[in-house]
């Protein structure tokens, strides 16, 4: 039986003019006195004309907002930045978030822009209008808005790629803001389906049913540069790219399979950057080597010249692990990991059975979870005890990591700055199995292949 719709709290009108300015207007309902609040404290200088009445339950505002103005004044790929006719900013950046409610409130978003405007999100459709649930505005990811490049982008729907199961569609929204030509603009569109499809393969269907990718050009660049995901009720990625695409650079990178990596899994809190990096850095390159784009020799070479540089963090406790940080201490331990559930099954599963299997329960980029529940929940679709012992371990215990050990146990070397592999080291059986996976692979042909 189908799950009736919820009626939302608050509903939303939106309209954009081709300055860049937002007319809005709120409706909301609540036996509480309602307030509406920027979620960024730098957004209220680029309010006017704010009016709020209340009466028998129900809320109504107006209010004018320089999207523009913002934008350029806070100049941050993170929360808001503008391009030409066309910005890229947090929902939360825009919309004023109404406070007084005893829980997080469903919005209903309509926009209606004109000709020659565009508006998309990550937010899902609800008839005519984007919902937001479960999620408060300031986390509800990116927008965006004016004059850009856009496409959507057909994917398979999570688990969907699996033996036995009936092919379904998901939706990656595209937005290529302004500043890069037609031509730049379809190797980046090309560059973005090789990368979902190379994603698709290793997850079994895409990491979301939908999400947006906004790309953003740098002029001070010629590749690949910054990267985030934003988890929550619409999950968006943005990446920084170099105004003059260059493809070869664009294959050559790991910031976009990184990023989209990370919405396929929930936002960890607590103290829990490790582990989302960590898998992150850890899987990338093995996604770009079962595609074709590595070879095992070079994934293997990439983890010895720099996992040593996450060891320390083993010793003072993965909890203090943030920020750039973060990424190789989680590398570490997402091998593992991945050794582990390897060796207990058997050679049946491994990482990517784990990461899967948590998507497919319905644990996505979406949801928010703690560190230990991410554990438990791998050892339940895993079958093991794996994931739960090595956060014992190294995340409540600081147990202290010997990577020179595991290199020795798994039969792996740098001879000459050449990667030797000894397939009679003890655990050299489960090694061969992390980056050709146990699945047939699917190799994604790069452009100049095809």
């Amino acid at each position: 039986m189908a799950q009736p719709v919820a009626v939302p709290d608050c509903t939303v009108e939106a309209t954009l003019a081709s300055t860049l300015e937002a007319d809005i207007a709120y409706r909301c309902r609540s036996a509480a006195t309602l307030a509406l609040h920027p979620a960024d404290e730098r957004a209220r200088p680029f309010v006017s004309g704010l009016k709020v009445d209340a009466a028998n339950g129900l809320t109504e505002a107006h209010y004018q907002f320089d999207i523009a103005g913002y934008a350029r004044a806070v100049d941050s790929t993170s929360v808001a930045v503008l391009r030409g006719r066309s910005a890229l900013l947090s929902l939360g950046g825009w919309l004023l978030e109404p406070r007084g409610y005893d829980r997080v409130p469903v919005i209903d978003i309509r926009v209606a822009t004109r000709p020659g405007m565009l508006f998309a999100t990550g937010l899902p459709r609800i008839g005519d209008a984007f919902r937001l649930a479960g999620t408060p505005l300031r986390f509800a990811g990116y927008s965006a808005i004016g004059d850009f490049s856009y496409r959507e982008l057909a994917v398979p729907a999570p688990g969907s790629l699996r033996d036995g199961h009936q092919p379904q569609r998901g939706v990656l929204r595209v937005a290529i803001l302004e500043g890069i030509n037609e031509s730049g603009v379809a190797d980046l569109g090309d560059w973005i389906a090789r990368t979902a499809e190379a994603e698709a393969n290793y997850w079994q269907g895409f990491t979301t049913d939908r999400a947006l990718l906004a790309l953003v050009p740098m002029n001070t660049r010629r590749g690949v540069g910054f990267g985030r995901a934003e988890s929550g009720g619409g999950i968006s990625v943005m990446v920084e790219v170099g105004s003059d695409v260059d493809r070869r650079r664009l294959f050559d990178d790991w910031v976009l399979v990184h990023e989209l990596i990370h919405t396929g899994m929930p936002y960890i809190r607590s103290r829990g950057s490790w582990l989302m990096e960590g898998a992150a850095t850890y899987v990338e390159p093995i996604i770009r080597a079962r595609a074709g784009w590595k070879t095992e020799e070079e994934v293997w070479r990439e983890w010895l010249d720099n996992m040593p540089r996450g060891t320390a963090a083993f010793s003072r406790g993965l909890s203090g692990a943030s920020g750039r940080d973060a990424y190789w201490p989680g590398a570490i331990f997402m091998l593992l990991a991945d050794l582990g559930i390897r060796r207990e099954t058997q050679g049946a599963k491994g990482l990517e059975d784990c990461l899967r299997g948590i998507l497919w329960s319905g644990l996505d980029g979406t949801q928010w979870t703690s560190v230990t529940d991410y554990g438990a929940a791998c050892d339940r679709v895993t079958g093991t005890h794996v994931m739960s012992a090595l956060i014992d371990r190294h995340y409540n215990r600081a147990e202290a990591i010997d990577l020179d050990a595991l290199w020795k146990e798994v039969g792996l070397a740098l001879v000459g700055g050449r990667v030797t592999l000894d397939n009679n080291a003890p655990s050299a059986r489960w090694r061969r199995l992390i980056v050709p996976g146990t699945l047939p692979t699917r190799r994604v042909k790069l452009p100049w292949q095809s």
